[in-house]
């Protein structure tokens, strides 16, 4: 196939240039507030890295209209669930305009329902499987780690601080009945330490000095994941990770004293019966005392907590809310359970309750979509915007900023976060912004707009209640 005759490209952005403020779902956001968005979309940036095709990241309407005219061979759209309907308006406009093949990517892919709507679809990290497509004699290489940045900052500030993200293993091993991911995936695996020590060259050259890992689980590969501290320490990073809370606890004292500055944990619920209906296999007291202990080292913290398990009712959720909002969590993404297709959850849930709604725009954690025995979708809503009510506020913001600012993950205040945020306006670290201004704009944006579900943004968009069989599943 022709270099340049094939075009990936993220689904089309109410606000285009970075990703939807990806701090929670609070559309009335207190007065100080903290935003936090891509301005890469990891997938695609991976898929450029690696083979010979074009990408077009979080576009806007106009520029995938632009796009089109060109005529690509093929267009690739990575999107996820909540997306679908998004995909699917975008592969009827890339047939209308002459593309010969649309092909399907990402989260949204695995939608059995949505199959039949491209001519080919993808799972997984897909670049071995792509390569045997695109580059069949050569086959897949080494894999190249790309450079990407996301963006966290404050509407106090005119100016946002640029983390690199990394990846430094696929897939998971654990099995949450709730998760999509160990199927999706496959065999987790590790990126080869060579690739992710060029691209923390590439950070560090470049200015930045913060990591976001964004593996599923760092920590799984246990020697792999020592070696990696090992070069984020050595490079002078200080970094986060999407790690399980046992992982951190067992890891603790290692990762602190070669740069941790914070993690993202997926707390998912207070309730022990519902961590071990969900298989989630963490002791609940154990996430008490691991975010206690980030408290006192004023390290972030990014929690994702989910409403809506078969044992919750009404009185449960908010008991447990309130303990939760006791906490010193920085931001708190709250979610409602969703069964996913694919997952041992979705069949337990669609047996012994039913489905109410099969509209895959509606499958973004904000919406009931089953019969649950104790709650309603209209007092889920009402649930989980009280939960963000309570979760989000200024005073959590600004303590949010005195631990970058003023903590920078230490006990005592420290020099170094002001170094941090004045090193945005200095040498490499400033040119870097300059060439990510449009994106930043577009980040600051949506902090002002609050995150939106698509299906709210673009109503025209969403299913149909009799497109999608609600009984359609693995």
């Amino acid at each position: 196939m022709v270099p340049g005759s094939v075009l990936f490209v993220s689904p089309v952005q109410p606000i285009g240039g970075c990703s939807p403020n990806v701090h929670g779902w609070d559309k009335r956001p207190s007065r100080v507030r903290i935003a936090m968005s891509f301005l890469n979309h990891p997938a695609l940036c991976f898929l450029k890295a690696n083979l010979p095709c074009e990408i077009l990241e979080y576009p806007t309407q106009e520029q995938f209209t632009a796009a089109l005219a060109s005529r690509p061979r093929v267009l690739g759209i990575s999107f996820y669930i909540n997306e679908t309907e998004v995909a699917l308006r975008m592969a009827r406009e890339a047939r209308q305009a002459g593309v010969q093949e649309v092909w399907a990517g990402n989260f949204g892919a695995y939608s059995p329902q949505v199959s039949a709507a491209f001519d080919r679809v993808f799972t997984g990290w897909s670049e071995g499987k792509l390569a045997e497509v695109l580059e069949p004699a050569e086959g897949p290489g080494e894999l190249v780690h790309p450079e990407m940045y996301g963006a966290l900052g404050t509407n106090l500030f005119p100016s946002m601080v640029l983390s690199g993200i990394l990846f430094t293993s696929r897939g998971c091993p654990w099995t949450c009945n709730f998760c999509q991911t160990p199927d999706f995936y496959g065999k987790a695996a590790r990126v080869p330490l060579e690739s992710i020590d060029r691209v923390l060259w590439t950070y560090k050259r470049r200015g930045v000095r913060g990591i976001n890992i964004l593996d599923e689980n760092f920590g799984t590969f246990r020697e792999h994941s020592r070696e990696v501290v090992d070069l984020l320490h050595r490079h002078g990073m200080r970094w986060i990770a999407l790690t399980r809370v046992d992982t951190l606890l067992k890891n603790f004292d290692d990762w602190y004293a070669k740069g941790l500055f914070g993690a993202h944990l997926g707390i998912e619920s207070l309730n022990q019966s519902s961590l071990t209906g969900a298989s989630k296999r963490i002791d609940q007291l154990d996430s008490v005392r691991l975010l206690s202990r980030m408290s006192r080292l004023n390290l972030f913290v990014q929690g994702f907590y989910i409403l809506g398990f078969p044992e919750d009712n009404p009185e449960s959720i908010r008991h447990d809310v309130e303990v939760l909002a006791g906490l010193d969590l920085d931001v708190v993404q709250v979610q409602v359970l969703t069964p996913y297709p694919r997952t041992e959850q979705r069949a337990a849930i669609e047996g012994s309750y039913g489905l109410l709604d099969g509209n895959l725009s509606k499958y973004n954690s904000r919406n009931l979509v089953w019969n649950h025995p104790n709650i309603t979708p209209e007092q889920m809503r009402e649930l989980q915007d009280w939960a963000n009510s309570r979760l989000t506020s200024s005073r959590r913001a600004l303590r949010t900023l005195a631990k970058f600012s003023l903590f920078y993950g230490r006990r005592r205040p420290t020099l170094e976060g002001v170094r941090l945020v004045l090193g945005t306006f200095q040498g490499a670290a400033r040119e870097l912004h300059q060439e990510y201004a449009p994106r930043i704009a577009s980040a600051r944006r949506w902090a002002r707009t609050g995150w939106y579900p698509y299906e709210e943004v673009a109503p025209e968009a969403s299913f149909t209640a009799g497109t999608v069989p609600l009984t359609a599943s693995a």
